[in-house]
């Protein structure tokens, strides 16, 4: 057993593949078709999630999300410290929700309730799978032997460095939450344009590019990844994520192997809460670069 847990939230997408021990993820809540789930005890499949999306008729019946209050944040924490065990928590990005700012607040409050227990909180600036590498990462630096302390520096530099860039299906998605402009959505529909994104160094969803179909937009997000990549040698693990669309992710899987010279990579689902705002046919291609600044 760890001396420490490493914890993050759905809004990493971790994959159920990548099995781990001493790792919790904070359900997040979502609404869809009228119908509330928990994340937790009550969810959707990402399949059942996309096509009920699919099948909305009005605009209550898309999906919406909710931010993890303190409250439950403290509900989820307080068992691991009980049990003897610090946390380092890999939150999400703090430009895209209150969620940081509500785990923040928790963890002051549990400080106080345990002196004796180490737990620190640290933003991500990101979000997907980008916000579950750096867990990854951290995972496999934990479980070699790193200190507390290393762990959290590793954190905080990776943060720093893991980035993800992706392409949707229907740009009107990123506008209904407050993503992108009414203009640039009227224009991205109208020229059934595909933007391709990624999340800059203050942790904002930035347009970087974009192509005129799909199969362009997936070339420019392995170009992307491709130009901005640290060398293949120090990527552990690659992420090729989709939204609902696993064809396309594995035919974008097998370019990232061939072109950026990596051999470790996982397909994950983009789920419910990321999937609210980028909808189905979302796909992504997650690493380690130099930097957030795209070039």
């Amino acid at each position: 057993m760890s001396s420490y847990f490493i914890t993050t939230e759905a809004t990493s997408d971790y994959p159920s593949s990548l099995k781990e021990k001493d790792f919790a993820i904070i359900p997040m809540s979502y609404s869809v078709c009228g119908k509330d789930f928990d994340g937790d005890k009550n969810k959707l499949t990402p399949k059942e999630f996309y096509d009920a999306c699919r099948n909305a008729k009005t605009k209550e019946d898309l999906p919406t999300t909710a931010m993890v209050t303190a409250y439950t944040a403290k509900e989820f924490f307080k068992p691991i410290l009980e049990k003897g065990h610090d946390i380092i928590h890999v939150g999400f990005s703090s430009q895209l929700s209150g969620t940081f700012d509500q785990l923040c607040a928790a963890a002051r409050e549990l400080r106080e309730e345990f002196p004796e227990r180490r737990i620190t909180v640290i933003d991500s600036k990101a979000a997907c799978f980008v916000e579950g590498l750096i867990a990854y990462y951290a995972l496999r630096a934990r479980d070699s032997g790193a200190s507390y302390e290393d762990c959290v520096k590793l954190v905080e530099d990776l943060s720093d460095k893991s980035a993800g860039f992706f392409t949707i299906e229907d740009i009107n998605h990123l506008c209904r939450t407050g993503r992108v402009s009414k203009a640039e959505a009227f224009i991205g529909s109208t020229l059934h344009i595909k933007p391709i994104l990624h999340i800059n160094p203050e942790g904002k969803l930035i347009p970087v590019t974009k192509a005129i179909s799909k199969k362009r937009a997936m070339r420019g997000v392995v170009e992307l990844a491709k130009e901005n990549m640290l060398p293949a040698s120090e990527q552990k693990l690659v992420g090729i994520g989709h939204a609902d669309a696993y064809e396309d992710a594995l035919a974008l899987e097998k370019t990232v192997k061939e072109e950026l010279g990596v051999e470790n990579t996982v397909i994950f689902d983009v789920g419910s809460v990321i999937g609210s705002h980028v909808g189905a046919g979302m796909l992504a291609v997650v690493l380690l670069c130099k930097n957030k600044s795209v070039r």
